[in-house]
């Protein structure tokens, strides 16, 4: 990034404000939420899983809601408070590269930082796009990483003390749409399919939205506020309480939960203290912030701990063990107190969710394709289990990134299995001996992941030309290890066709899981027919249960 801003005067009457900040975000958060189904749409596969715009305004929207419920006027504690709000509603890769990009602006500023002009704001870009860089592990050049990089380059080159923060800022918007529009000559996949980056697009719509409350085009309050901050959208699953206990008997009555306000708080020091009284601690946030869940039988000792270090705010308590009877009762026949790791996955599907349960995974998140869990919601699933280590099976590539950040926020040890599909999270998981030690699963869980093809029968949800294949809207894909193969109409042909181009399937053993819009006796018939044209293969056939994709499946 370019650095030396040395000698640049301030602009008092183009400076930002606390009023101007919190206006900004609403309209830009009302932007993105109004062009999430464009970005989603411009998913350059043509999978059924375009979910950039929905992850990218979920973990927008978390940052605006917490500047809401931060009422001091001070800019950079309002910064910290989105900060912290779009690392926990963090979701998908964009989404995390969105948190990264709050984190990274807070973290470039000065701690005095008393006003905000284009000095500060060159500044906070630049750190931005330091810390987003850092947040992937082989950024490639053509997505939102470029479009943030090169705001970075233009917001230092370009510190002008004689321009209005408004003509700063648009022009910083100006330059960041031409370079998504060049993102197609950056990355192959994206000229091919005909788009910008998704990822880039979206950052754009949310700057323009910054930009549209400048030009005098106010967001009316009231609309952006009615968007349900509170609950998740239809298609990702929210947590209750009861679904948040941990397995085996309670012996801590009180959910306990609550924010606390102050001045250079020690999240360790916090978590210290807290964690003799009670379990399922969760303590996030910086020294201004923090949010905190325990599960303890003296609510009182904790507040008035807390108390003593500033201000409490959305102070919640509930008696568990009065809501959650019957579950309470299941729960205090199940074993796994004392186990020193407990297994948990992502997936969407009753019959998916019961089989991970049946191959040890003690708590499955539900979640996947089109709906990424958040690295709130993760970690509260890690917190919810009594073990102190806990292997994380993300089952999908585009929520890798999010858990491999669940760590941050939680006091266990969490140890992530970069599996990309659900056929690589079941095959790793037969690997699992609960008699061995960490260390050694983990290495015989990777290499087992390592090894697995997995295959996936969906539809397209565009019409796409890829290599020879000539897909319309609608036709059903078959896919191995995320390449299209082949396509027809009709998935149990589809299936077979893609098997076929599997060399390594006569002397394997092929594991299929067919979803709720496949009939039992259709998959049973294609088992049938499977079994006569691979006679050197063994077949295992399973429900499912999973939308979108009509059959998963595994060679091994």
């Amino acid at each position: 990034m370019i650095n030396g801003l040395e000698g640049v005067k301030t602009l008092q009457s183009a400076a930002l404000d606390s009023l101007l900040l919190r206006e900004m975000m609403a309209s830009a958060t009302a932007s993105i939420y109004l062009h999430k189904a464009d970005v989603d749409a411009l998913n350059v596969f043509p999978v059924p899983d375009g979910d950039t715009g929905t992850n990218m305004y979920l973990t927008f929207q978390s940052a605006y809601k917490e500047v809401c419920n931060n009422p001091s006027q001070n800019v950079l504690e309002l910064l910290e408070s989105a900060a912290y709000g779009a690392l926990m509603g963090a979701r998908g890769n964009s989404g995390v590269i969105v948190s990264q990009f709050f984190r990274g602006f807070v973290k470039a500023l000065p701690k005095d930082t008393k006003q905000f002009t284009s000095k500060e704001i060159a500044l906070g870009i630049n750190g931005a796009a330091n810390m987003a860089f850092r947040a992937v592990r082989r950024p490639v050049e053509g997505t939102i990483l470029t479009v943030i990089k090169e705001m970075a380059k233009y917001s230092m080159a370009n510190v002008d003390n004689n321009i209005s923060l408004k003509e700063y800022v648009n022009n910083i918007y100006q330059h960041a749409v031409e370079v998504l529009a060049k993102t197609p000559e950056m990355l192959p996949v994206l000229k091919q399919a005909g788009v910008v980056d998704a990822g880039g697009q979206g950052l754009v719509y949310y700057i323009k939205g910054i930009i549209q409350y400048l030009n005098g085009e106010k967001v009316d309050l009231e609309t952006i506020n009615s968007i349900d901050q509170t609950k998740k959208v239809t298609n990702v699953t929210s947590y209750t309480e009861n679904e948040l206990l941990p397995e085996g008997e309670i012996n801590f009555q009180y959910c306990t939960e609550f924010i606390l306000k102050g001045k250079n708080l020690d999240l360790e020091h916090i978590k210290n203290h807290l964690n003799p009284h009670g379990d399922c601690l969760l303590v996030v946030g910086d020294e201004n912030t923090v949010k905190i869940h325990l599960h303890t039988n003296n609510p009182g000792i904790v507040l008035d701990f807390a108390v003593g270090l500033g201000e409490l705010f959305e102070i919640q308590i509930h008696n568990m063990i009065e809501q959650s009877k019957e579950r309470l009762a299941k729960l205090a026949h199940e074993d796994g107190d004392d186990e020193q790791v407990a297994i948990v996955a992502i997936a969407t599907g009753d019959g998916l969710e019961r089989i991970f349960k049946s191959l040890g995974v003690k708590y499955v998140v539900n979640g996947g394709q089109t709906m990424n869990p958040s690295i709130e919601e993760l970690a509260k699933a890690v917190s919810s289990l009594k073990a102190a280590n806990v292997i994380l099976l993300p089952n999908n590539s585009n929520i890798i990134m999010t858990a491999n950040h669940v760590h941050e926020i939680v006091s266990k040890k969490v140890h992530v299995i970069p599996t990309r599909t659900i056929p690589e999270g079941l095959a790793a998981l037969v690997s699992y001996n609960s008699e061995s030690g960490l260390e050694d699963n983990i290495a015989k869980i990777t290499e087992k992941v390592e090894q697995v093809i997995s295959g996936e029968i969906t539809y397209s949800v565009r019409s796409v030309q890829i290599g020879e294949l000539d897909i319309s809207q609608g036709d059903v894909i078959g896919l191995v290890d995320g390449e299209i193969v082949t396509y027809g109409t009709v998935p149990e042909d589809v299936i077979k066709n893609t098997l076929k181009r599997i060399p390594q399937v006569n002397g394997s053993l092929v594991s299929i899981y067919y979803g709720s819009d496949v009939p039992t006796a259709a998959a049973q018939e294609l088992l049938n027919q499977l079994e006569q044209e691979f006679p050197e293969a063994e077949f295992e056939l399973y429900y499912g249960g999973q939308p979108l994709y009509y059959y998963l499946f595994s060679v091994e």
